[in-house]
Protein backbone atom coordinates (compact mmCIF):
# COMPACT_ATOMS: atom_id res chain seq x y z
CA UNK A 1 0.00 0.00 0.00
CA UNK A 2 2.59 2.68 0.48
CA UNK A 3 4.10 2.59 -3.20
CA UNK A 4 0.24 2.87 -4.20
CA UNK A 5 0.19 6.60 -5.34
CA UNK A 6 3.05 6.52 -7.32
CA UNK A 7 1.56 2.76 -8.98
CA UNK A 8 -1.19 4.71 -9.83
CA UNK A 9 0.69 7.19 -11.34
CA UNK A 10 2.42 5.14 -13.66
CA UNK A 11 -0.59 3.47 -14.21
CA UNK A 12 -1.99 6.21 -15.58
CA UNK A 13 0.88 7.56 -17.31
CA UNK A 14 0.71 3.63 -19.45
CA UNK A 15 -2.69 4.25 -20.48
CA UNK A 16 -2.22 7.42 -21.56
CA UNK A 17 0.27 5.95 -23.83
CA UNK A 18 -1.85 3.64 -24.88
CA UNK A 19 -4.52 6.18 -26.21
CA UNK A 20 -2.32 8.16 -27.83
CA UNK A 21 -1.05 5.09 -30.00
CA UNK A 22 -4.51 4.19 -31.31
CA UNK A 23 -6.19 5.26 -34.30
CA UNK A 24 -8.53 8.54 -34.25
CA UNK A 25 -12.03 8.49 -35.22
CA UNK A 26 -11.80 11.02 -38.17
CA UNK A 27 -9.29 7.57 -39.51
CA UNK A 28 -6.03 10.02 -38.68
CA UNK A 29 -2.85 7.92 -37.69
CA UNK A 30 -0.65 8.75 -34.76
CA UNK A 31 3.14 8.14 -34.53
CA UNK A 32 3.79 5.36 -32.62
CA UNK A 33 7.64 6.29 -32.35
CA UNK A 34 7.08 10.14 -33.05
CA UNK A 35 4.98 13.10 -32.69
CA UNK A 36 5.44 16.19 -30.71
CA UNK A 37 6.68 16.26 -26.59
CA UNK A 38 5.20 19.39 -24.88
CA UNK A 39 5.80 20.85 -21.24
CA UNK A 40 2.93 23.04 -19.42
CA UNK A 41 1.78 24.02 -16.01
CA UNK A 42 -1.36 23.82 -13.57
CA UNK A 43 -1.55 25.71 -10.84
CA UNK A 44 -4.27 25.42 -7.81
CA UNK A 45 -5.41 28.11 -5.76
CA UNK A 46 -5.23 29.41 -3.35
CA UNK A 47 -1.82 27.77 -2.15
CA UNK A 48 -3.46 27.76 1.42
CA UNK A 49 -2.41 24.34 3.81
CA UNK A 50 -5.59 24.57 5.70
CA UNK A 51 -9.08 25.26 4.29
CA UNK A 52 -12.36 24.87 5.87
CA UNK A 53 -15.69 22.93 4.57
CA UNK A 54 -17.55 24.58 1.82
CA UNK A 55 -14.17 26.18 0.27
CA UNK A 56 -13.19 26.24 -2.92
CA UNK A 57 -9.63 25.09 -4.32
CA UNK A 58 -9.33 26.03 -7.89
CA UNK A 59 -7.33 23.80 -10.64
CA UNK A 60 -5.70 25.90 -13.39
CA UNK A 61 -4.12 25.64 -16.70
CA UNK A 62 -3.91 27.46 -19.86
CA UNK A 63 -1.41 27.26 -22.68
CA UNK A 64 -0.78 28.19 -26.00
CA UNK A 65 -1.78 26.58 -29.46
CA UNK A 66 1.74 27.56 -30.54
CA UNK A 67 3.98 25.86 -28.32
CA UNK A 68 7.97 24.44 -28.24
CA UNK A 69 8.16 21.20 -29.17
CA UNK A 70 10.62 19.38 -26.55
CA UNK A 71 11.98 16.84 -29.03
CA UNK A 72 12.90 19.71 -31.16
CA UNK A 73 13.42 22.44 -29.09
CA UNK A 74 14.00 25.03 -31.83
CA UNK A 75 10.39 24.20 -33.30
CA UNK A 76 7.64 26.30 -32.24
CA UNK A 77 4.48 23.72 -33.27
CA UNK A 78 0.86 24.98 -33.77
CA UNK A 79 -1.17 22.58 -32.04
CA UNK A 80 -4.53 23.89 -33.19
CA UNK A 81 -7.39 21.66 -33.89
CA UNK A 82 -6.59 18.68 -31.48
CA UNK A 83 -9.03 15.52 -31.36
CA UNK A 84 -8.94 16.13 -27.58
CA UNK A 85 -6.01 17.02 -24.88
CA UNK A 86 -6.66 14.73 -21.42
CA UNK A 87 -5.21 13.05 -18.76
CA UNK A 88 -6.94 12.88 -15.33
CA UNK A 89 -6.84 13.77 -11.80
CA UNK A 90 -6.47 11.55 -8.66
CA UNK A 91 -8.04 12.05 -5.19
CA UNK A 92 -6.82 10.82 -2.27
CA UNK A 93 -8.32 10.90 1.66
CA UNK A 94 -5.09 10.55 3.70
CA UNK A 95 -5.08 7.69 6.51
CA UNK A 96 -2.72 9.01 9.43
CA UNK A 97 -3.29 5.77 11.18
CA UNK A 98 -2.48 3.01 9.17
CA UNK A 99 -0.99 5.58 6.65
CA UNK A 100 -2.40 5.00 3.30
CA UNK A 101 -4.50 6.80 0.64
CA UNK A 102 -7.95 6.08 0.11
CA UNK A 103 -10.27 7.39 -2.47
CA UNK A 104 -11.10 10.59 -1.75
CA UNK A 105 -13.70 11.96 -4.65
CA UNK A 106 -16.55 11.74 -2.48
CA UNK A 107 -15.35 14.31 -0.05
CA UNK A 108 -15.60 17.24 -2.93
CA UNK A 109 -18.13 18.56 -4.88
CA UNK A 110 -16.86 19.67 -8.41
CA UNK A 111 -17.80 22.84 -10.55
CA UNK A 112 -16.41 22.75 -13.92
CA UNK A 113 -15.21 26.45 -15.40
CA UNK A 114 -13.55 25.63 -18.53
CA UNK A 115 -13.33 21.96 -20.26
CA UNK A 116 -15.32 19.19 -18.76
CA UNK A 117 -14.13 16.04 -16.56
CA UNK A 118 -15.97 12.50 -16.65
CA UNK A 119 -15.77 10.01 -13.87
CA UNK A 120 -12.68 7.12 -13.80
CA UNK A 121 -13.86 3.78 -15.19
CA UNK A 122 -11.42 2.20 -13.31
CA UNK A 123 -10.85 3.56 -10.04
CA UNK A 124 -14.13 6.20 -9.77
CA UNK A 125 -13.60 6.98 -6.15
CA UNK A 126 -9.96 7.87 -6.85
CA UNK A 127 -9.97 8.89 -10.47
CA UNK A 128 -11.92 12.03 -12.57
CA UNK A 129 -10.91 12.49 -16.07
CA UNK A 130 -10.34 15.66 -17.46
CA UNK A 131 -10.73 17.58 -21.03
CA UNK A 132 -9.20 20.47 -22.20
CA UNK A 133 -11.65 23.17 -23.86
CA UNK A 134 -10.17 24.49 -27.27
CA UNK A 135 -10.35 28.34 -27.25
CA UNK A 136 -9.29 30.79 -30.39
CA UNK A 137 -5.67 30.60 -29.03
CA UNK A 138 -5.10 28.45 -26.59
CA UNK A 139 -6.10 25.04 -24.73
CA UNK A 140 -7.70 25.44 -21.02
CA UNK A 141 -8.94 23.83 -18.11
CA UNK A 142 -10.16 25.24 -14.81
CA UNK A 143 -12.14 23.01 -12.05
CA UNK A 144 -13.37 24.26 -8.44
CA UNK A 145 -12.88 21.91 -5.96
CA UNK A 146 -15.29 21.97 -3.23
CA UNK A 147 -14.44 20.71 0.31
CA UNK A 148 -17.75 18.54 1.94
CA UNK A 149 -15.91 16.81 4.81
CA UNK A 150 -12.46 17.35 7.00
CA UNK A 151 -9.06 15.08 6.52
CA UNK A 152 -6.27 15.54 5.20
CA UNK A 153 -5.96 14.93 1.39
CA UNK A 154 -3.76 15.37 -1.97
CA UNK A 155 -3.90 15.53 -5.31
CA UNK A 156 -2.47 14.18 -8.57
CA UNK A 157 -2.19 15.94 -11.94
CA UNK A 158 -1.05 13.79 -14.48
CA UNK A 159 0.40 14.11 -17.67
CA UNK A 160 -1.31 14.67 -20.81
CA UNK A 161 -1.94 13.34 -24.33
CA UNK A 162 -3.43 14.12 -27.57
CA UNK A 163 -4.32 11.55 -30.50
CA UNK A 164 -3.46 13.85 -32.86
CA UNK A 165 -4.47 17.10 -34.93
CA UNK A 166 -8.10 16.45 -37.22
CA UNK A 167 -7.13 15.57 -40.61
CA UNK A 168 -3.24 15.51 -40.02
CA UNK A 169 -0.92 12.08 -39.42
CA UNK A 170 1.74 11.69 -36.75
CA UNK A 171 0.75 15.06 -34.75
CA UNK A 172 -0.16 12.71 -31.59
CA UNK A 173 1.13 14.17 -28.40
CA UNK A 174 2.42 13.86 -24.94
CA UNK A 175 1.82 16.51 -22.21
CA UNK A 176 4.55 16.68 -19.38
CA UNK A 177 1.93 18.56 -16.69
CA UNK A 178 3.55 19.71 -13.48
CA UNK A 179 2.68 22.24 -10.83
CA UNK A 180 3.60 25.54 -10.81
CA UNK A 181 2.73 25.73 -6.59
CA UNK A 182 5.41 27.05 -4.49
CA UNK A 183 3.68 25.04 -1.96
CA UNK A 184 2.60 21.98 -2.18
CA UNK A 185 2.57 19.94 1.17
CA UNK A 186 5.27 17.66 0.93
CA UNK A 187 5.62 18.18 4.83
CA UNK A 188 1.86 17.26 5.61
CA UNK A 189 2.36 14.24 2.96
CA UNK A 190 5.05 13.09 5.40
CA UNK A 191 3.04 13.42 8.63
CA UNK A 192 0.33 11.59 6.67
CA UNK A 193 1.95 8.58 5.51
CA UNK A 194 4.80 8.34 7.44
CA UNK A 195 7.35 8.10 4.60
CA UNK A 196 8.28 11.13 1.91
CA UNK A 197 6.97 11.08 -1.61
CA UNK A 198 8.42 8.20 -3.48
CA UNK A 199 9.82 9.90 -6.35
CA UNK A 200 10.37 14.02 -7.67
CA UNK A 201 7.71 13.16 -10.33
CA UNK A 202 5.19 12.60 -7.34
CA UNK A 203 6.22 16.03 -5.53
CA UNK A 204 6.41 17.69 -9.37
CA UNK A 205 2.56 16.49 -9.54
CA UNK A 206 1.49 16.87 -5.94
CA UNK A 207 -0.94 19.08 -3.68
CA UNK A 208 -1.29 18.39 -0.09
CA UNK A 209 -3.52 20.13 2.33
CA UNK A 210 -5.93 19.46 5.59
CA UNK A 211 -9.73 20.34 5.93
CA UNK A 212 -11.06 21.58 9.28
Amino acid sequence: MANKIFKIGLFFTAIQFLLSSSCNKNGTSPCVNGGYSFAINSEWSPQNQVYSIGDSICLNSNFSKTIADLINPTSQIDYSNSVGIGGNLTIYSLDTVNHVPLGGISKFNFVVGSGNISPGTIVPEEVINILYAELPNSYSFSLNVIARQKGIFVFFVSDLSSNGLRGKNCTNAGFINTLSNTERGVGLFEYAMARPPASQFEIERMYCFRVE
